[in-house]
């Protein structure tokens, strides 16, 4: 070890594969360790995107309500019918909060989730015997305005286009001294995506496969030429690095020349960090750390 730190810049380049080693660990972990505390998301694109405009319909009517009634503290119980690991819920929840006035939250009390849960499966399966008091729902949170319900009715997608359904349930509490207690009319939200929805058609289908491997491969060349030839280019600021006797500055002219193939890798990518340009420049940092000092070395040599 002691041999190979006397090459010009040999610390530089081991730290850099420890650095693109742990790049590529944690381009694997993070993704990994993000799922564990993330929203669920089994919904497809255009499923998600026919959710979304059902959910928007719905959030309208609670800006209707809190400009009338004031705040709002809205409970959300359980999704029927939902087969998406929770992820309609959870989406409910998002976007009440993006409300201003009101407050969604999933119950906290238990005696409020049976009871509100026995009435609106009652509502469900239009079960008439079902007798539970919608006043008593609220008996153990009286800080609750509403307990809102939702059941799916549809949830499709195809080729082109989505269809999400959902049936609304509303057990809301007036603003009287009171407070009293009743069960709205439930409402159908319908709410489309894609083709199925004027407007939301893409207006272009963007290049295809072909040309995103073409421009790629245009890319790739582009950045391997440039690590091949900036050695050359900078043959006579090497030559005066040398000249110094430094290993500071062989290691600051290693260094320069890699940050400069990293820099000519994104600049093509008009500077987007994405999957692929992060996962080449992982790919790229220690190939160009090795290339880099090799050529140095020759040039030294010269």
């Amino acid at each position: 070890m002691a041999l190979m730190d006397n090459i010009p810049g040999w610390k530089v380049f081991s730290a850099g594969i420890g650095v693109a080693a742990l790049c590529v660990v944690g381009y694997f972990l993070v993704p990994w360790l993000i799922s564990l505390i993330a929203e669920p998301n089994d919904l497809k694109p255009l499923q998600e995107a026919a959710a979304d405009h059902a959910l928007d319909q719905l959030a309208e009517e609670y800006v209707a309500k809190v400009r009338v009634e004031g705040p709002q503290n809205i409970v959300v119980m359980p999704v029927h019918g939902d087969t998406t690991n929770a992820q309609i819920r959870a989406k409910i929840i998002s976007r009440l909060k993006q409300i201003e006035g009101v407050s969604a939250d999933v119950p906290r009390s238990p005696t409020l989730e049976q009871r509100a849960g026995a009435l609106v499966r009652g509502l469900i399966s239009k079960d008439d015997d079902q007798t539970q008091d919608p006043q008593a729902v609220f008996e153990d949170a009286g800080e609750a305005d509403e307990v809102l319900t939702v059941s799916v009715h549809q949830n499709w997608s195809g080729a082109d286009s989505g269809i999400f359904t959902i049936d609304v349930y509303r057990i809301v509490r007036d603003d009287s001294p009171e407070r009293k207690a009743r069960v709205l009319e439930p409402k159908r939200i319908k709410g489309l995506s894609g083709t199925a929805r004027p407007g939301d058609e893409p207006e272009e289908t963007g290049p295809g496969f072909w040309s995103h491997t073409g421009a790629f491969l245009w890319r790739m060349l582009v950045v391997l030429a440039a690590t091949a030839i900036l050695p050359f280019l900078s043959w006579p600021l090497a030559k005066a690095a040398f000249r110094t006797d430094s290993n500071a500055a062989n290691a600051g002219l290693l260094i320069g020349l890699s940050v400069l193939d990293l820099v000519v890798l994104f600049a093509l990518d008009g500077f987007a960090f994405s999957t692929t340009a992060v996962v080449s420049a992982g790919i790229l940092l220690p190939a160009a750390l090795i290339y880099n000092l090799r050529m140095l070395n020759f040039i030294e040599e010269q």
